[in-house]
């Protein structure tokens, strides 16, 4: 069972739930559904399981082991009900359309809260920390409910949507997308009272083919039944937004509040006279807790109540993340695009440190044919930058190192296409006092170089550039 879900509160079973799923019920039993999974790994006692089809894998081919856990249900495709009957001794709804189905359980589990408000966030980057900081704002005012985790696909999004309680009164969900036509089947699930665009980049330029795309789908989350849309000022493609969004959209940039930057330490922040620290590292998180402040204010809170819920605000592990030992570390790992990977780059370039700072970066992933212009970029800032040292990691960054070496700077960058070769390299090249960034793509899995990093470092001598 997943802790984050909640409707077992409402004591389905397998009959109750299949018109709430718009599917038919062709065996049914009396067990209680406890959580809604996707996943078949992460089925348990009472589990609801959608069998769906994806690129890779199909759902369907783990309903017997599903329902040897002891699942509630399954729901499979119509034309395979037969197979399935023999496959499975738990209940078994069909579907015409399963991932529909899913769909239609979660817009169905929304209408049982008509107390609720919910905000919608999407963006390039950014909405995780947004989505936070507006949760821990929205938590002042009532029971709130949020996304967990980054589940904030169509896949994502309806099993986020179990996370609400009967006692909610707000829910915040990010409502990520990566292909055309994502933010409709969304939007048709939730239904955001209120959204917020965070930026507009070039991720998952590969299956959208251009930004401007990217720009018009993503506005999408302004439909005609939303109460309030904000968008941040320096969003790309803002006039094409507001062009595309159904109502007049309210901008935010950081002006709203005063900022004094702390370093690794984050922001010492003031809001209508309050002061608070953020410990979210760069310009670019601050803005996203901006976002969060306007959207806060529209809620009904004040400023007190907004200093109260920020204060020592940390993002999610991943996004700027700072390790501290006899080395520090910041994990910029969870995700990486060229405007996240620009903004850290620069923030950290500019920051004063006593001892040497490194970068290792991996590729930034699905930017189809800008992928080549974008690695490139990221080489000529780096040469203009102050971290002594570059490790670069993955077929696509191939170009920024023979950029790098074009520019003067071959003694100070590393190239390589094995993890473990990268591994030992940074690992035998750090010292006590190094400060190391850490950005890729969140595929990579950069963050695994934290723990052999940090324990070496400890064994070597202490050292100022």
């Amino acid at each position: 069972m997943n802790n984050y879900q909640h409707i077992d509160q409402f004591a389905f079973n397998s009959l109750s739930i299949a018109s709430l799923c718009q599917a038919t019920c062709i065996r049914s039993t009396s067990t209680r559904i406890v959580d809604v999974q996707i996943d078949s790994r992460l089925c348990s006692q009472g589990s609801l399981f959608f069998a769906l089809k994806g690129e890779n894998t199909d759902g369907f081919a783990y309903i017997k082991s599903v329902s040897e856990k002891e699942a509630a249900a399954v729901v499979v495709p119509t034309e395979r009900a037969q197979e399935a009957m023999r496959m499975c001794e738990c209940a078994i709804l069909i579907s015409d359309d399963v991932l529909g189905s899913l769909h239609a359980l979660s817009r169905s589990y929304l209408s049982l809260f008509p107390q609720l408000t919910t905000v919608g966030v999407t963006g390039s980057c950014g909405k995780s920390t947004t989505k936070e900081a507006i949760a821990c704002i929205a938590g002042q005012l009532g029971p709130t409910a949020k996304t967990p985790g980054n589940l904030n696909s169509e896949y994502g999004l309806p099993l986020s949507t179990f996370s609400l309680e009967k006692q909610s009164r707000y829910g915040i969900f990010e409502m990520g997308i990566d292909h055309v036509g994502e933010m409709d089947r969304m939007v048709s699930i939730l239904n955001p009272n209120i959204a917020l665009l965070t930026n507009i980049g070039i991720s998952h330029l590969e299956k959208f083919g251009s930004q401007v795309i990217i720009a018009q789908e993503k506005a999408k989350i302004f439909h005609p039944e939303l109460e309030a849309g904000f968008v941040s000022r320096s969003c790309k493609h803002l006039q094409l937004i507001e062009k595309y969004a159904s109502r007049t959209l309210h901008r935010y940039d950081t002006n709203a509040v005063q900022a004094v930057n702390m370093g690794l330490e984050g922001w010492l922040v003031t809001y209508g006279g309050e002061p608070f620290q953020i410990r979210a590292v760069g310009k670019h998180l601050l803005e996203d807790v901006v976002g969060a402040i306007e959207i806060g204010t529209y809620l009904g809170a004040n400023p007190r109540e907004i200093a109260q819920a920020l204060e020592g605000f940390t993002p999610m592990q991943g996004r700027s993340s700072v390790h501290r030992s006899d080395i520090t570390i910041i994990d910029d790992s969870y995700n990486a695009s060229l405007d996240s990977t620009r903004s850290i780059l620069s923030y950290i370039s500019n920051l004063r440190w006593n001892g040497e700072k490194k970068v290792v970066l991996g590729p930034m992933k699905e930017l189809g044919n800008q992928s080549r212009f974008a690695h490139r970029s990221v080489a000529n800032l780096l040469a203009r930058s102050s971290f002594g040292r570059a490790y670069l990691y993955g077929s696509e960054m191939a170009d920024a190192a023979n950029q790098l070496r074009q520019l003067g700077y071959a003694d100070k960058v590393s190239f390589t296409e094995n993890f473990e070769e990268l591994e030992e390299s940074v690992e035998k090249q750090s010292n006590r006092g190094d400060l190391f960034l850490l950005k890729a793509s969140r595929s990579v899995g950069m963050e695994r170089l934290i723990p052999g990093l940090t324990e070496y470092a400890t064994r070597r001598p202490l050292r100022y550039a």
